[in-house]
């Protein structure tokens, strides 16, 4: 390794106001150069160049010993997030300026996680190794992992020897205390399911440490978990210590039920990162690791996201913070970036990548001397056949899949071609994958007697493309991956003027983009504003915003305040979404009607200037 050079940065940064984002120049930060400018002027860099290697064994600066750090102690973190039980699972991955194909699956991902640990053993002689994880490692996962309650995920971060982890908003859907049984190995209740009840409960040997999430009772964080943990690295008879702070994202009221929340404050993240490190300085810990499930984002001139924002705020509340690491989650992004100081890195999600950072601690202040962050894709087998897939954990995915086996390879219909239809939604905000789901909520509704006329899902509770296979067969576990959360079904009254509402409000920012059904609206946009501006239900006929509309949606939107539906009038219920869908599609069968994707028109833009976005249609209502 060899310290980044400084000199075009400053030529640049002559040229640049406060606060703006510019490029980098290399990976390496040398942390004693970094910036400790008052934080209202705290620099945003990109790394670059982009990470272009594909496997740990081919970046240059971390095939040997920085020599200007021959004196300092070697650390190493790999890190993941949002795993959500993809023990098989596989999909592109995009990292830096490149895309990577059918990456993902754990057994390859833990060989990977093996390579980049020896190799970095191999190069300092260090075990200072630590495998650490930012949330989201169950939850809206496939079959294999859901029909176990987890239990095969767990198993598989036992085996990958992850040491330190944080919550996600999805440790949460079954409520805490099912994930705590599982972190921990409990057994479960009597009321589970045969396959649970039969699966081998073994504790993950993981730590938790969340910072912000706190009882409302005692102020204290839940099942013992701690704010903070404090580790010891070594190296040429010298020690350093280093901390991980675990962080929640503020946003979950608005991502599980109530019920699995109501007992917790959920603190300011900045604020907590602020205190905490304060706190491990007056216990000599100047080496700071923050494990948050909020997002960071980049490409080549710039980085964003919710992590960034909060590192911002870290900064101005205290600008001589020892935070050096920022392993952020939740988005699904690539990141790789520097804020300030920090750096700030982010793996995709669903074992499809990983991050590698390398680095050192000066012995004498305890502090971060440098650091170097990388994201890698996990290939797949054909992409690299070098790399084997660690068997233990293969064993685990493959005793899994054969308990689940009889329940998920169960044909229940047929599409009309083999090829999958997708979750990615056109520039219009349709997937057609979403638009199948409500299409078969709304039918269902109404064979059901419960006399729907829309139906309308969070783009966030549709986690998968609907696979099917080289016969056109459509099997339970690939319905069942689609809408893997069992939330319950209800048909709500609202007026046409609830629903033009909930239609706006989806545009107010957030994860509440809507896929609907029984209806077809335009929407116009300037800037940053959109506006729904036309509404009518399938046949044509206009939305009256006095009249009265049954509309489908799940329990999880009617209980949310961020979207419109709370408090509407519960006229009747279905099962849950999942079974909902797979039934669906079972009925299609039986009618001899193949599932076709949605043609791509119910949501239609059209051009307006500002005038037209302030005003009332004849059947619309300006965003809330």
């Amino acid at each position: 390794m060899s310290a980044t050079p400084h000199g075009l940065h400053k030529a640049l940064l002559s040229l640049l106001v406060p606060m703006m984002v510019v490029s980098g120049t290399g990976n390496l930060t040398t942390l004693a150069q970094a910036s400790d400018r008052p934080a209202d002027v705290v620099r945003v860099t990109h790394q670059q160049p982009e990470d272009q290697y594909s496997s740990v064994l081919s970046e240059p600066n971390f095939q040997h010993r920085d020599r200007h750090h021959r004196h300092d102690i070697p650390v190493q973190f790999l890190g993941i997030n949002d795993l959500h039980g993809g023990l098989d699972t596989s999909g592109k991955a995009y990292i830096g300026g490149k895309v990577y194909e059918n990456t993902g699956n754990v057994s390859r991902l833990a060989a990977y996680l093996d390579q980049a640990q020896r190799q970095f053993r191999h190069v300092h002689l260090s075990r200072n190794t630590f495998r650490v994880q930012a949330g989201d490692m169950v939850g809206a996962s496939p079959a294999n992992s859901t029909l176990l309650a987890h239990e095969p995920t767990m198993h598989a971060l036992r085996a990958m020897k992850f040491q330190i982890g944080t919550l996600g908003n999805h440790e949460f859907d079954q409520g805490l205390p099912e994930f705590n049984r599982i972190l921990t190995g409990g057994r479960p209740g009597k009321d589970a399911d045969k396959l649970i009840q039969r699966y081998p409960h073994l504790a993950s040997k993981m730590q938790e440490v969340v910072a912000n999430v706190v009882r409302k009772d005692n102020g204290k964080q839940p099942y013992g978990y701690r704010p903070y943990t404090i580790r010891t690295v070594r190296a040429h008879g010298r020690s350093a210590k280093v901390g991980f702070i675990g962080i929640e994202t503020t946003e979950l009221p608005t991502l599980t039920y109530e019920r699995n929340y109501k007992d917790y404050k959920v603190l300011d993240e900045a604020k907590t990162i602020a205190k905490y490190d304060r706190i491990l300085n007056a216990k000599g810990v100047k080496a700071v690791v923050v494990l948050a499930h909020r997002g960071v984002q980049n490409n080549k001139t710039s980085a964003w996201g919710n992590g960034v924002d909060i590192l911002q705020r870290v900064n101005k509340l205290d600008p001589h913070n020892n935070v050096g690491l920022f392993v952020g989650a939740h988005t699904h992004m690539y990141g790789n970036a520097l804020v300030g100081k920090t750096h700030v890195v982010q793996a995709l999600s669903s074992a499809r990548a990983f991050d590698d950072t390398q680095g050192y601690i000066n012995p004498k202040t305890g502090k971060f001397s440098a650091l170097e962050t990388h994201v890698y894709p996990v290939l797949s087998a054909k992409a690299d056949p070098k790399t084997k897939s660690n068997r233990r954990v293969a064993r685990i995915i493959k005793d899994a899949n054969r308990r689940v086996a009889g329940k998920i390879n169960a044909v229940i219909g047929k599409a009309a071609s083999a090829e999958a239809i997708k979750q990615a939604s056109t520039a219009n905000g349709e997937s057609p994958v979403g638009e199948l789901v409500v299409d078969g909520q709304l039918f269902e509704a109404q064979k059901n007697g419960l006399k729907a006329d829309f139906a309308m899902t969070n783009s966030g509770g549709v986690r998968s493309s609907l696979n099917v296979d080289a016969n056109q067969a459509i099997t339970w576990g690939a319905a069942q991956a689609v809408q893997p959360f069992g939330n319950v079904l209800q048909v709500v009254e609202m007026t046409g003027a609830q629903v033009i509402k909930a239609l706006n409000n989806q545009y107010s920012g957030g994860f509440k983009e809507l896929q609907v059904a029984g209806l077809r609206y335009t929407f116009a946009a300037q800037g940053k504003t959109k506006q729904v501006v036309q509404v009518t239900k399938a046949d044509g006929q206009p939305l009256d915003p006095q009249a009265t509309y049954r509309v489908v949606i799940n329990d999880f939107l009617h209980g949310n305040k961020s979207f419109t539906f709370q408090g509407t009038k519960i006229v009747g219920s279905l099962a849950s979404d999942t079974e909902v869908f797979v039934q669906y599609v079972k009925d299609m069968q039986a009618a001899g009607k193949p599932i076709v994707a949605p043609q791509a028109n119910r949501k239609v833009f059209v051009k307006a200037d500002a005038a037209v976005l302030g005003t009332t249609l004849p059947n619309a209502q300006p965003a809330a």
